[in-house]
C-alpha cells in the first residue's frame, strides 16, 4: 500500500475566539500530558503538539497583551 502524497502548497484558514483558543489550548497540553511516547505514536506527532502548544500560547499572550486592561495605577 502506498502513502499518498500531499499537495504541501494547500493551506485553510479559520477564525476561532478567545475561548476556543483556550479550549483548544487546554486540549494540546492534555494531549501532550497523555501522549504515549515513542513508538507507540510517531515522535513528530509530539513535536507537532509542542509546537502547537507554543503557537497557541503567543496567542493567548498577544489576547492578554492587547486586550486585558491593566491596573491603571
Amino acid at each position: 500500500m502506498t502513502v499518498p502524497e500531499y499537495d504541501e502548497e494547500w493551506y485553510c484558514e479559520f477564525k476561532m475566539g478567545i475561548h476556543d483558543v483556550k479550549n483548544l489550548y487546554s486540549t494540546v497540553c492534555y494531549a501532550l500530558e497523555v501522549w504515549p511516547g515513542s513508538p507507540r505514536r510517531p515522535v513528530e506527532e509530539q513535536e507537532y503538539l509542542i509546537q502547537m502548544k507554543q503557537q497557541l500560547f503567543a496567542m493567548l499572550a498577544e489576547y492578554t497583551f492587547t486586550h486585558i486592561e491593566g491596573d491603571p495605577r
